[in-house]
């Protein structure tokens, strides 16, 4: 089977670790899907990986959704390729999509990621064609998790969705020194209690609640440190507040990493502070890394982070976050049976070859009910 996967960039994000994850599932089915993002030369970890996981990566960029150098391109590509599915992957990529899949004859289908638009990054032009697109041009559309399907059926006019759970890669097994190792690396003292949060610098994953929440937290405990995974808009803001905080020195910003398991296994606690989301990502990963999770009420992480896993809080709580940080912090034998806990329960519900499996046998229904109706307009050469 060739999968073709779309993606407005490849920067940083969820989405776009699920790709590596995809990556890494394909290879050990002898499948080497091509990865195209919509930028390109893009600084970041992500087309690495994805080429080191046997996968092809390719640039298409252009001056917006309907640049006609880039969809005629992408189209030729496509249909010179002879790909079988074409999976896009956020907003920009759901428009270009639904164009040249039709130009190029091959069946397209789409997932949404999120239950809430965000309102500081809202287009409505972009929005409305998103949604067109995920209406009438993708033959599947794919949830990452129920409170997302649920939230965008009035979206999609009851268009069905396909829940797809997001899955996760085991995490490494580090010895006791390379534990220490890398929270030496991170900190300076790899004794210090460690609390870490993965993601994109925005203000949807509410980052401003978790440096607040941390400075409340070394009030009682003043050698805990926090390290910060990821790169984004509110970076420069992010360090102000840290200055601000008087947090120079324990709260870290990592930026942008290629090794966040490594990372996830020599920490203690992860925390999550979203204002709105799906199902993160880095939520599984630190659980496959056998963290206790400290999170907000978003999404699906109710469904995935229970009172046996961690502590699940109501968004933008300051005061709460640093409380439940706190008494994990001081109740090491509960951050274990937590960790422990939400280990085998991703394990168990979130591993890629299940993943993968749901997802091939999508894309077979979608190609042997869609592509004998989907005939490649002649002009495309």
């Amino acid at each position: 089977m060739r999968i073709a996967h779309l993606i407005d960039s490849l920067y940083w994000g969820g989405a776009q670790r699920l790709l590596v994850t995809f990556a890494a599932a394909a290879r050990a089915r002898n499948l080497r899907p091509t990865i195209i993002s919509l930028r390109s030369k893009e600084q970041t970890p992500i087309p690495g990986e994805l080429t080191t996981l046997g996968a092809e990566v390719r640039g298409f960029p252009g001056s917006g959704s309907l640049d006609l150098v880039r969809l005629w391109g992408l189209a030729r590509f496509l249909r010179r390729e002879r790909f079988d599915v074409l999976h896009t992957h956020l907003s920009y990529s759901h428009v270009v999509g639904a164009l040249v899949g039709p130009l190029a004859g091959v069946p397209v289908v789409s997932t949404q990621y999120n239950s809430h638009t965000d309102l500081r990054l809202y287009h409505p032009v972009r929005y409305h064609f998103a949604t067109w697109a995920l209406r009438h041009a993708a033959r599947r559309v794919f949830a990452v998790g129920y409170a997302v399907a649920e939230s965008n059926r009035e979206r999609l006019r009851g268009k069905p969705l396909d829940v797809v759970l997001n899955a996760v890669q085991p995490a490494p097994v580090l010895s006791p020194a390379e534990r220490l190792a890398s929270r030496g690396e991170m900190t300076g003292d790899p004794t210090r209690p460690l609390l870490i949060s993965v993601g994109r610098l925005e203000p949807a994953k509410g980052y401003g609640d978790v440096l607040t929440a941390f400075a409340e937290v070394r009030r009682t405990r003043p050698t805990a440190a926090l390290v910060i995974v990821g790169e984004g808009s509110m970076r420069a803001a992010l360090a102000e507040q840290i200055s601000a905080l008087n947090l120079i020195g324990h709260a870290i910003l990592l930026g942008a990493r290629n090794d966040v398991p490594r990372l996830l296994a020599s920490s203690d606690v992860f925390l999550s502070a979203s204002h709105w989301d799906g199902l993160p990502v880095a939520i599984l990963e630190a659980m496959a890394a056998g963290l206790p999770v400290v999170a907000t009420e978003v999404g699906d992480v109710p469904r995935v982070v229970s009172p046996d896993t961690g502590v699940v809080l109501p968004p933008q709580n300051p005061t709460r976050l640093s409380a439940a940080l706190r008494d994990l912090l001081n109740n090491p034998s509960r951050m274990r049976t937590l960790g422990a806990a939400g280990q085998a329960y991703v394990t168990h519900r979130h591993s890629p070859a299940a993943w993968l499996d749901q997802l091939l046998s999508l894309y077979a229904t979608v190609i042997s009910s869609e592509k004998e109706s989907l005939q490649p307009l002649s002009v495309v050469h």
